[in-house]
């Protein structure tokens, strides 16, 4: 006997069900947008449509075609962030600026991962990433005040929204939840050696490593088996001071590798 289809999301009374939501998502969003607009951040609108979905190791794009009828057509791709559009605006002159629209990643789909959703990204020009780091943590309890809400609960783990942040630099989450000394595998003028030596070092700590990961893909399997589900436990978590070889379109610090 086959099971009934599950009600349509247009169906009144499934919609009942889900439009206190909408409406929390709502507020969310004009919350999020009073603090950066009250701190001089001008909102602004980025094509979707890029010639480039982005440079990230792990992010692919969806594709598509350009065509007027007379050329030949032009590769097209739904942008994965406004990075690049804001940073030609920055380097227009721009300095305070945010984003807050659809993105698309392909091949991602599960319980944290959806092809298409909603990203807020904004842009301080001559300030630091610490000042970045002050904007997530106010973003974050505004959003929670919006949602009326004084704890996040997400699979039976809990975290204060109000709470100052866990500040977590990325070799110390490794060395805390790995075993993993990562400063001893990053990649230098030895790239092969330290990509051996890290395999084996995830491999003892129980990752299954295979023969083509690049070290890239060994640091994104570690990262997820044993870092993330480790962040945000009481209260949120910012994982910072990546590995430069990680650290797409960002300044190294000096003398820190």
């Amino acid at each position: 006997m086959l099971s009934s289809p599950a009600s349509p999301l247009w169906m009144p009374d499934v919609h009942a069900d889900r439009r206190p939501r909408l409406l929390v998502r709502n507020h969310v969003r004009d919350a999020l947008r009073a603090y950066l607009n009250g701190d001089g951040f001008l909102e602004i609108d980025p094509a979707i449509l890029q010639v480039s979905p982005g440079n990230e190791a792990h992010i692919a794009g969806f594709a598509t075609h350009f065509w007027d009828g007379a050329t030949p057509a032009q590769p097209l791709y739904l942008h994965s962030s406004p990075e690049f559009a804001c940073k030609k605006l920055l380097a227009a002159g721009e300095e305070k600026i945010y984003v807050l629209g659809h993105v698309f990643r392909n091949r991602e789909r599960g319980a944290l991962h959806h092809p298409e959703f909603t990203m807020l990204e904004w842009y301080r020009a001559h300030a630091p990433y610490t000042a970045l780091m002050a904007d997530c943590t106010k973003l974050l309890s505004r959003a929670a005040r919006a949602a009326k809400t004084t704890l996040l609960q997400y699979r039976g783990k809990t975290a204060d929204p109000h709470a100052e942040p866990e500040r977590l630099p990325v070799t110390k989450a490794f060395q805390i939840y790995a075993g993993i000394d990562l400063a001893a595998h990053l990649p230098n003028a030895t790239a092969n050696d330290a990509r051996q030596s890290f395999a084996h070092a995830a491999s003892a700590a129980g990752v299954r490593v295979s023969r083509d990961d690049s070290w890239s893909d060994i640091f994104s399997k570690v990262l997820s088996h044993f870092i993330e589900p480790n962040l945000g436990l009481g209260r949120a978590t910012i994982l910072m001071d990546y590995p430069v070889c990680e650290a797409a379109l960002a300044r190294a610090k000096p003398d820190d590798p």
